[in-house]
């Protein structure tokens, strides 16, 4: 697919599972500046991931969001102690139909215009209802958006199976990511509602998908949400799709945390080495010991995130 390159994109983080204060600003991450009372209004981290793109095109901004975290209320908020004007967004982009990154799009859909539909992009398995069976017995539901709710806020549902250009062709969604390589397979105690009450194994979860843009002289920047199709696969078909081979940046989550996936951090770790990618900035699922891994194999290009974070690319 050709896509187009933009000037620079900034990258807000909205909601994360972690939320740092006195993290110091970077070459292109800007920290959020406390005001003199921040704490009538402070920032709030989830389990939990959304992010606004700012993509500057022929020096106009356009905006669009990525996920919209857990709690109805959180991004929404942490919005507005931001003073982030989410009026002109043009575009949801849904990274998976999971809870932690859905559950606050009919608060997100107030804050945009309210006069026209807003497309929301997801895949159709987005609608189904989900659950995690641990190992220790434990059991978790994940409770799919409701269609109808969402449709009648004002949102046009678009459901995509493969890969689409929005914003003048500027932002790519990946649509489902193939799994190419013998190490991510997946999350093998995640199951789908095929029917109403029936449960089956769905280790693959086809509705993750990935953001892609290309930045100007730089290359790609990359951002996922739990990264389910494995971050590896991830990079790679962003790869292929737009023929080029630089990846600038990576965010967002990689769902390397946890006894499931802890074993596959080194190989991981050795294939996105090979990758070069400028920066990193694991998220949400990531895990500590896999950011740990990043920071001292990878210490030029990592950068720990926070709510509130803005990332200049």
């Amino acid at each position: 697919m050709i896509l187009k390159e933009v000037e620079k994109v900034e990258v807000t983080c909205l909601v994360d599972n972690n939320v740092d204060l006195l993290l110091p600003n970077t070459e292109v991450a800007r920290r959020p500046v406390l005001a003199r009372n921040w704490y009538e209004q402070p920032l709030v981290a989830e389990h939990g991931f959304c992010a606004a793109l700012t993509v500057h095109v022929d020096g106009v901004k356009r905006r669009l969001l990525f996920d919209s975290g857990l709690d109805p209320f959180a991004a929404s908020h942490n919005a507005d102690v931001l003073m982030l004007d989410l009026s002109y967004c043009e575009s949801l982009i849904s990274s998976h139909g999971h809870i932690d990154h859905a559950g606050g799009l009919l608060n997100l859909r107030n804050k945009m215009n309210t006069v026209q539909k807003i497309p929301l992009v997801l895949h159709e398995d987005a609608f189904r209802n989900r659950l995690v069976k641990f190992q220790d017995g434990r059991t978790i539901n994940l409770p799919a958006p409701d269609r109808s709710l969402l449709t009648n806020a004002g949102y046009d549902i678009i459901e995509k199976h493969s890969s689409s250009l929005w914003i003048g062709d500027r932002v790519l969604v990946t649509g489902e990511i193939p799994r190419t390589n013998s190490f991510e397979k997946g999350f093998p105690n995640h199951y789908s509602e095929v029917e109403e009450g029936k449960m089956e194994a769905d280790p693959l979860i086809k509705d993750d998908q990935a953001i892609i843009l290309t930045v100007k002289d730089k290359g790609l920047v990359i951002i996922t949400g739990c990264g389910h199709a494995g971050i590896i696969n991830t990079l790679n078909y962003a790869k292929e799709l737009t023929g080029e081979d630089r990846i600038y940046s990576v965010l967002g989550g990689m769902h390397l945390s946890g006894g499931v996936y802890e074993p596959i951090i080194p190989r991981t770790m050795e294939e996105l080495e090979r990758l070069k990618p400028k920066f990193v900035v694991p998220c949400h699922c990531s895990g500590l010991k896999a950011m740990t891994e990043i920071a001292i194999k990878m210490p030029g290009a990592f950068m720990q995130n926070s709510v509130g974070t803005n990332y200049i690319f």
